[in-house]
């Protein structure tokens, strides 16, 4: 086998690949081999492809399936069994036909290994081709968060703003001991984010929704990675997809040169397939805003210099975000976030 991978055994994984497959296909397929590929290894866990060949009795030629694997600590079991329970309710409702896009089909969840099977979808990442396709792919970004967002699949927990404001003082407690000359600007910045708490009826949420869980596929996007679907106000995953947009923006400007209208295709596609939503924006920029604190405080907490120089640099993005218009974004500012 060409497993990267000491843990679990190799003999653990094909007993799970033989099971499946019999559930599928019946007692009789043989699984003849199967090689597996990294893909991604992130936050301690480890994606791989699997290429299967498989041979059916009487058949003449093998069939060929290619699978992904994820991976999950004992301690986040719940995390895949939970990403598996959306995947599986999504299916089952036109999710996919509203907001054009694909989604990983589930081929099975072992506990026991902590091992999430999906189907491998092809695709290019959306990453490699933004600025090919820009246009085409942000109205995609808004018709796919949409059709998410008005899909009736409930999730637990809820991530309201008393969440975060939760976490970010606690964060905002240890930015001020590790960067003391700059403590006013982070209370500044927080107390804005009080005082201004949004407020809409919750929603399913992605959780996690930017270029990098997104595959360009055929004029449609692949949506990947549930593992931090949560439920709470929609503007909280625009938020976040803008957030990153706008990294990009000052990291590639050839990819994204104009982050103002970036921000509006979004939104306009978004509220074209959800109806009028009058104060989406203001609670959009609200969520940037706290994004960008939580983000100086992950830089600012890691050993490595330039990361700790990057949060510093962010510090006055901060400072223009807090004294910035009520949406949080005043004209010809939009291209200056970076987190």
């Amino acid at each position: 086998m060409n497993l990267y991978l000491a843990t679990p055994d190799a003999a653990e994984i094909q007993k799970v690949f033989s099971a499946v497959l019999r559930d599928s296909h019946g007692v009789e397929v043989h699984l003849e081999k199967w090689t597996a590929h990294l893909l991604a290894e992130r936050e301690k866990r480890r994606i791989l492809r699997y290429d299967l060949v498989v041979r059916a009795p009487g058949a003449a030629q093998p069939h060929r399936h290619q699978w992904v694997g994820k991976f999950y600590a004992q301690k986040q079991n719940g995390v895949g069994a939970r990403a598996a329970a959306v995947l599986r309710a999504l299916a089952a409702t036109d999710c996919r036909v509203r907001g054009n896009m694909a989604l990983p089909e589930v081929i099975a969840y072992d506990a026991p290994l902590g091992l999430l099977l999906l189907r491998y979808e092809e695709g290019e990442p959306v990453l490699n081709v933004l600025a090919q396709h820009r246009t085409e792919i942000l109205s995609a970004m808004g018709r796919a968060l949409a059709a998410l967002h008005t899909t009736a699949v409930i999730v637990e927990p809820e991530t309201s703003p008393a969440t975060l404001l939760a976490d970010l003082r606690l964060r905002v407690a240890e930015l001020c001991t590790r960067l003391p000359g700059e403590a006013n600007t982070f209370r500044d910045g927080l107390t804005a984010l009080e005082r201004r708490s949004p407020a809409a009826p919750p929603c399913l949420l992605h959780g996690d929704f930017g270029a990098g869980q997104l595959v360009w596929q055929q004029h449609r996007l692949v949506v990947l990675d549930f593992d931090k679907c949560t439920r709470g106000d929609p503007a909280f995953d625009l938020g976040n997809l803008l957030t990153q947009l706008q990294r990009i923006a000052i990291r590639e400007p050839a990819t994204l040169p104009d982050f103002s209208s970036v921000r509006r295709q979004v939104l306009d596609s978004y509220q074209r397939w959800t109806g009028p939503d009058p104060d989406l924006s203001e609670r959009v920029a609200w969520y940037q805003r706290a994004r960008l604190l939580r983000r100086i405080h992950v830089l600012a907490c890691d050993a490595r210099m330039h990361r700790q120089a990057e949060a510093i640099r962010l510090v006055g993005e901060l400072r223009a975000q807090t004294d910035a218009a009520p949406t949080g974004i005043e004209p010809g500012q939009e291209t200056r976030l970076a987190c």
